[in-house]
């Protein structure tokens, strides 16, 4: 058989299988299309309107890669194309451009996969170019709505040029890779954002060098906040407005999704940071806000996306007592009087403070109990200790409030030790019996604020007795025996207070039934040999006889084993300090020989 015949007839026998193929297919878009020859690179070298991106290619060192299998889709900018950049930048060729310039643009221009135009989708690919450090894939937005678009600016002028190694669209612009605030404007959807970015003088620091994490609204999440806000728009709102709120949205760092964790992160608002919830439903951030769309990466940090413009709590400058008072109009007489006494700097100061804060009310009150007009008609003298005895040396809320006596600020004293202020707890909080807190814990830097409904005044002796249930009996003894006028005087007394219960066992030992049954003649000398000349504390009482006001009739006093007198009474409580004295209470009555 002759071999060139047998050649020739197999030819011819595939040639007509081809054409039966062809026929019978024809209208299959299905056909499987012959293999290109060419490769990418060849196509680029064997174009004249590629002269550029080949020249490119080669001062970038990347023929050898677009050389390979790939497969690669490359969106190939023209002649023009290149023109127009390098008089963008101020320069005259590519010879002005370094490799390493060039590189990240060129591969930015490719894509790891070969997409058809027909493959083509909305949204974020992945090139080749890469975010340092990571080696993070910058992404490039795709718009198909009127032909294809590339990051909103470039377009795709002939589509589908084959190669073995991949496929080339060739476009009319370069693309350079873009930052974070390009990756805004190249994408229809955060106009608004762009706009505020704008407006708040922040387009340069966001282009810095960073790295950012951003956060970024969509335009549906700043309608809805221009709606929260009844305003129109952007241009409603001030640059003062929109830098807390940008900065607010961005994170140091290029934090990719991986990477976000349940927790507090700080934010460029230096005052204000973002609550992260990660669970198995996604990430939500200060636990309203959905992040929807993830990673979209540039130059100098990442983007996700989010439906909702966060807005940092405003944070409350911390306010003192006196802030708290002056921002109350029901407080107005107060702040008057703390001006007047100038006490203002301090309940402004640092310090711990609780307040018992008297309102209007109060203080006018007291001014038709006094026959005054206003504060203008009380002294400084007296206003700084009536203002001192509402407050106390430390802070103290109402969940710690103990009932009993308390040590004020008010030293209006024979020996100017600290005025005390009885609390109970029985109905509420009740101070010296009659005053009621209304409203408790305001609470301020330096301390905290409870509201009263009537002005404290610092008490004598006989003030504390009558505000005290405790001493009902003695109390009614000394108005019987009219000793209360001596006993408010100047003094100073020391007064050894025997409580209800002690006058009734004294009433018992006597047969009576209770003050009635006893002439002031007898309760004089009684009471009298209960008070001694001179403000004596506890910590100067000692052994030994100590003159009384009943002139006959001294007391015997041993501190050996706490402070017991006449052999029998003990002392059960110290210190009560009045204006014009001290009580210490006794568990029993004392009986002159």
């Amino acid at each position: 058989m002759n071999f060139r015949n047998y050649k020739f007839s197999l030819g011819l026998f595939l040639l007509m299988i081809a054409a039966i193929i062809n026929v019978s297919c024809e209208d299959d878009d299905d056909t499987p299309q012959p293999m290109p020859v060419k490769n990418i690179v060849d196509i680029v070298v064997g174009n004249d309107n590629f002269s550029i991106l080949e020249a490119a290619l080669i001062k970038a060192d990347l023929v050898d890669a677009l050389n390979a299998n790939g497969p690669f889709t490359v969106f190939a900018p023209t002649n023009a194309a290149f023109e127009q950049l390098l008089k963008d930048l101020g320069v005259s060729g590519l010879d002005d451009l370094s490799a390493e310039a060039l590189t990240p643009i060129l591969l930015y221009h490719v894509l790891g996969i070969q997409a058809k135009s027909t493959d083509l989708k909305d949204g974020y690919v992945a090139t080749l170019s890469t975010f340092t450090p990571g080696d993070f894939p910058i992404n490039l937005l795709i718009s198909l709505d009127s032909g294809v678009k590339l990051n909103s600016s470039a377009n795709v002028t002939t589509a589908d040029v084959m190669a073995s190694n991949g496929v080339i669209h060739i476009i009319d612009e370069v693309l350079l890779p873009p930052d974070v605030v390009d990756i805004a404007i190249a994408n229809a959807t955060f106009s608004h954002l762009v706009d505020a970015v704008i407006k708040a003088d922040l387009v340069d620091a966001l282009r810095g060098d960073g790295p950012f994490t951003i956060f970024a609204p969509t335009d549906a999440a700043f309608e809805a906040l221009f709606t929260d806000l009844g305003i129109s728009g952007i241009e409603d709102l001030t640059a003062e407005d929109l830098t807390p709120i940008l900065t607010y949205h961005v994170v140091s760092g290029n934090v990719r999704a991986a990477n976000v964790s349940t927790g507090t992160v700080p934010t460029l608002n230096t005052e204000a940071d973002i609550e992260i919830n990660v669970d198995g439903s996604g990430v939500v951030l200060n636990g309203s806000t959905n992040v929807i769309a993830t990673d979209v990466q540039g130059t100098n940090g990442v983007v996700h996306v989010i439906d909702k413009v966060l807005l940092p709590e405003a944070e409350e400058e911390e306010q003192s007592i006196a802030d708290i008072a002056s921002a109350n109009n029901d407080f107005s007489s107060l702040v008057a009087a703390l001006a007047k006494a100038d006490l203002v700097e301090t309940m402004d100061g640092e310090g711990s403070f609780t307040v018992f804060a008297p309102t209007n009310q109060a203080f006018q009150d007291l001014f038709n109990e006094l026959g005054v007009s206003g504060i203008q008609d009380l002294s400084k003298d007296d206003l700084i200790q009536i203002l001192l005895y509402h407050v106390l040396g430390s802070k103290v809320m109402s969940a710690d409030i103990s009932p009993g006596y308390v040590e004020t600020l008010a030293t209006n004293s024979p020996d100017m030790d600290p005025v005390t202020l009885r609390i109970d707890l029985n109905d509420g909080v009740k101070l010296n019996k009659e005053t009621m807190v209304t409203s408790a814990d305001i609470e301020a830097f330096n301390g905290v604020i409870h509201v009263i409904d009537k002005v404290l005044l610092p008490p004598n002796v006989v003030d504390i007795a009558i505000a005290n249930d405790s001493f009902e009996h003695l109390v009614a003894a000394v108005v019987k025996a009219d000793l209360a006028g001596t006993l408010s005087g100047d003094g100073p007394f020391t007064i050894f207070a025997p409580t209800d219960a002690a006058f009734e066992a004294l009433f018992t030992d006597l047969g009576v039934n209770g003050i009635d049954d006893l002439s002031a003649e007898t309760l004089e000398p009684i009471l009298l040999y209960h008070v001694v000349s001179g403000n004596v504390r506890s910590d100067e009482v000692s052994t030994g006889m100590v003159a009384t006001l009943n002139e006959t009739n001294k007391l015997d006093i041993d501190t050996s084993s706490g402070v017991v007198i006449n052999g029998n009474t003990n002392v059960t409580a110290t210190d009560v300090q009045g204006t014009n004295g001290v009580i210490h209470v006794i568990d029993k009555v004392l009986l002159p020989e």
